[in-house]
């Protein structure tokens, strides 16, 4: 490689700190960002869901991106759908097959809102351009790549939407919009066809080596919350990579993680953190949780 090609991925990644890191490193409380939209009052990874996260104000919106059976991107967190949508009624002979081996047409017919309460029947799975309509102007999104060896190729489609579909292209624009994944080769790919996006590493904080190399293309670490020692965010910070830790919806586990000093908080209830940020006293009980 030429030093005329490193330079501009050093720039490049000046950016994305610039994009990630804007918490307490620089004087401020953490970003709220809401899993799966505000999925603690709407069902998960839908249009309702988004919608209720920017409502509530947060910072970001985390979504997760899969290949249908055709090669359409749309939204959705788990290897098969039964836990979220109505496919054993629609396919019964299906229902425990991959989600990823339906056309988008066949998700297009599943109710993905009515096992959360009665008046999301009949939300859909959204596409993966609902999220950028429904983020608005102001609000960022972060597209996990979920179970990418079930998609073959998501991260060529995923960086030619960021970068020709309209919706995106003005969020890219603004630097708001973040890739994340656990898994690294799939992140790795993604980095090297859009270098102009800044992407996220999920998993364990690994040894200061690992970090420093993570720090050559990547903005920044995603953690399980409980597994985070207050040590681990000095070595984050010293590579110079941003925290963000997941799936906070206790307030005193909130709270916690706001004086370890994390850059951005993901939970299912962006109302209670915002609130707890704004200090204005205690939020009202929530309805559920997500899964992680």
């Amino acid at each position: 490689m030429t030093d005329a090609s490193a330079a501009p991925r050093a720039a490049v990644a000046g950016t994305r700190v610039d994009l990630v890191g804007r918490g307490p490193a620089r004087g401020r409380t953490p970003d709220v960002v809401g899993h799966r939209g505000s999925s603690g009052l709407a069902p998960e990874n839908t249009v309702p869901s988004f919608r209720l996260s920017r409502v509530h104000g947060a910072d970001r919106i985390e979504t997760d991106v899969q290949l249908s059976a055709d090669g359409e991107p749309f939204l959705f967190h788990d290897d098969i759908a039964t836990r979220t949508t109505d496919v054993e009624q629609v396919f019964p002979d299906r229902a425990g097959d991959p989600v990823t081996s339906f056309t988008w047409a066949e998700l297009s017919r599943l109710d993905a809102g009515a096992y959360f309460a009665r008046e999301f029947t009949g939300t859909r799975i959204p596409s993966l351009r609902d999220v950028a309509l429904a983020a608005g102007p102001r609000t960022q999104v972060n597209v996990e790549l979920k179970s990418p060896a079930n998609s073959s190729g998501v991260e060529q489609v995923l960086a030619d939407a960021l970068r020709h579909d309209p919706a995106w292209r003005g969020l890219v624009a603004r630097r708001h919009v973040v890739v994340s994944s656990f898994d690294s080769g799939s992140l790795r790919t993604f980095a090297s066809l859009a270098p102009e996006v800044p992407v996220l590493q999920i998993g364990a904080i690994p040894d200061d080596a690992t970090l420093a190399e993570w720090a050559t293309w990547a903005a920044g670490v995603v953690t399980n919350h409980l597994r985070l020692a207050p040590e681990d965010v000095q070595r984050v910070r010293r590579a110079g990579l941003s925290l963000s830790v997941y799936t906070v919806n206790d307030p005193a586990q909130m709270r916690a993680m706001m004086a370890l000093g994390v850059d951005a908080i993901i939970t299912d209830f962006p109302d209670v953190l915002m609130r707890l940020r704004r200090d204005t006293g205690p939020a009202p009980t929530s309805r559920r949780a997500s899964s992680d």
